[in-house]
């Protein structure tokens, strides 16, 4: 929720700059003037207070959870603790079957964005056990990764560094590959275009004059139980 940005002092100076008869004003009195500038103000207070509310709810619109939706497969999964008390998911995706059978399949992503560790995934079916309806049979496993692998060519800016390039645009590929994964409710999209608008985007960087995401020049998919990870990114420097 966005942060609230006022303080009871900041309030009383933009009232006392609103009065506009403060010299003149009888004490324990308001003339029109001075009701309209406490209005105004006492508006724009109801509306920092309310707006965050509004924000965060219009953001919350896809996530409604109901009991035993697909959502709610997904909320279980990232409630899930360690002994230290640390959440253990990252992000989770279910698939229900709609043939009767009761099946929920669900993948999940560690909070760094890779496959869970076994423990992890037991940890996550032991929970789930406790929540879901009667006749639910969840399916729970690690979401499978697929490897991306991006090589490049591009034009150097005057003194650029092309290993200081180099690290930056994994930092930015590795985070972007994050951001999607498991993201939304069906197939994820690896967008080719987003890859070098990413790179180009490095400080240093003149011009792109060639990449390939997987030894292609187009978009990549993923299906339901799968994760981009990045397995290295080349870029070189044209002569």
């Amino acid at each position: 929720m966005a942060e609230l940005d006022f303080e009871a002092v900041d309030i009383l100076a933009r009232l006392k700059a609103g009065l506009k008869n403060e010299d003149t004003r009888i004490e324990g009195s308001f003339s029109m003037d001075n009701l309209q500038a406490v209005a105004e103000e006492l508006a724009r207070y109801n509306s920092m207070l309310i707006q965050p509310l509004w924000d965060e709810m219009e953001r919350r619109t896809d996530e409604v959870v109901t009991s035993g939706n697909e959502n709610h497969y997904v909320f279980w999964a990232k409630q899930v603790e360690d002994a230290e008390g640390n959440r253990v998911i990252g992000n989770a995706r279910a698939h229900g079957v709609r043939d009767g059978s009761g099946i929920v399949y669900l993948a999940l992503i560690s909070p760094s964005a890779g496959a869970p560790t076994e423990d992890v995934v037991e940890l996550v079916k032991t929970y789930v056990e406790t929540q879901h309806p009667v006749g639910a049979k969840p399916v729970i496993n690690a979401a499978e990764a697929i490897e991306v692998t991006i090589n490049g060519v591009i034009q150097l800016q005057e003194a650029a560094s092309i290993e200081a390039i180099r690290a930056q645009a994994q930092e930015a590929v590795t985070a972007y590959l994050a951001e999607i994964a498991l993201e939304g409710r069906g197939e994820t999209s690896l967008n080719y275009y987003r890859i070098g608008m990413l790179i180009g985007a490095i400080e240093g960087v003149k011009e792109i004059v060639g990449y390939t995401v997987n030894s292609g020049e187009e978009s990549l998919s993923a299906s339901y139980n799968q994760f981009f990870s990045l397995k290295g990114l080349t870029l070189n420097a044209s002569g």
